[in-house]
């Protein structure tokens, strides 16, 4: 993920940035809650620890994995690959997924459980861990040309291993991120509701709810193509960029985060507009658009403007932005699932 410049925006807007109190505060506050021993909280805490580490999981391994499938079935059929196609591309090798194990054996024992997402979890590291030595087989294989020496026998024999592989491993990722999806929308709601009660309107609470915007928006873009539910959560979206922009001027508080958003927030915005001319309007792509999208199973989709790939790009940059600045598993955001690549 590309890195947003907070300073040179905040240059740009005339302001200093100072230290991040937004975070000291909300530490203060778990503390606060923690020795009261408040039930709730522990649970939120227990639940919100996980999800850092089963996020930082999907980040590490999951695009990867993706990108890893969309080479493969760029050059092999269905039916598995015969040695007589013009071009073998091969694959891409993937992470040992040994870290994010680890990071999840972490918080097994973190009480209160909850069954459901740690099942699902399980299922995950499962797939991508008998996966794991698959792809690197298979990698190996093609990047030596093995198969010009054993006629692609070996090949057509990891074919059905790496489909099933695949195929285990979308289905676990796909649930995987709708669980979290789910929690961490019920949490920003929270949390929304908790800021409004102690700051009002704060700069705080414009950019919680700006988040849950850039959410809905990009929930909206992932499913069937309403234009009507584009619009107006586009329209929503805007609003909340618009207001935390104006809060920004003139503010000489502390607004780290604020700054990440802000400088995050225009990229995605102009991503959707331009993914909701070409879904509204029937624009087809130029050639060499479709060059991009075709190339080595649409692994350059992300360069395409109104794209699928190229809208969660941005998304996932907001995202990824502002989770850097935020120290707090509390506060932490879930990045995007896997979209439709359907092409308009």
């Amino acid at each position: 993920m590309k890195q947003f410049f907070a300073a040179i925006l905040a240059g740009s807007l005339g302001i200093a940035v100072a230290p991040q109190a937004w975070l000291a505060a909300a530490s203060a506050q778990e503390h606060k809650q923690e020795e009261k021993g408040d039930p709730d909280d522990r649970d939120r805490r227990a639940l919100f620890s996980r999800i850092d580490a089963y996020v930082t999981c999907l980040n590490a391994l999951s695009s990867r994995i993706y990108e890893s499938r969309a080479r493969y079935f760029s050059w092999a059929t269905k039916s598995g690959p015969t040695g007589r196609e013009f071009i073998i591309y091969g694959l891409y090798n993937i992470d040992n997924p040994a870290d994010c194990r680890e990071s999840v054996d972490m918080v097994h024992d973190i009480e209160p459980h909850h069954p459901e997402l740690e099942a699902v979890a399980a299922a995950y590291i499962g797939a991508v861990t008998r996966l794991y030595p698959v792809i690197t087989e298979a990698e190996r294989y093609y990047h030596q040309s093995t198969y010009k020496d054993d006629h692609m026998a070996r090949g057509r024999a990891l074919h059905p291993l790496l489909v099933a592989g695949f195929d285990e491993f979308s289905a676990a990722d796909r649930k995987l991120r709708q669980l979290i999806d789910a929690a961490n929308d019920a949490r920003a709601q929270q949390n929304l509701t908790a800021i409004e009660s102690t700051e009002g309107r704060s700069l705080r609470y414009h950019s919680v709810a700006l988040l849950i915007h850039a959410s809905e928006l990009a929930d909206t873009m992932r499913g069937p193509r309403d234009i009507a539910r584009i619009s107006a959560a586009l329209a929503r979206y805007e609003g909340s960029v618009t207001t935390l922009e104006g809060l920004l001027r003139g503010n000489d508080n502390d607004h780290t985060i604020a700054l990440t958003l802000v400088a995050g927030s225009r990229p995605f915005l102009r991503a959707a507009k331009v993914f909701l001319r070409r879904v509204r309007d029937r624009i087809p792509y130029n050639i060499a658009e479709r060059a991009n999208l075709g190339f080595a199973g649409g692994i350059g989709e992300w360069m395409v403007e109104g794209s699928p790939a190229n809208l969660a790009k941005n998304y996932n940059q907001l995202i990824d932005a502002y989770n850097r600045h935020t120290i707090s598993p509390l506060l932490k955001w879930v990045p995007a699932g896997l979209w439709n690549r359907t092409h308009p």
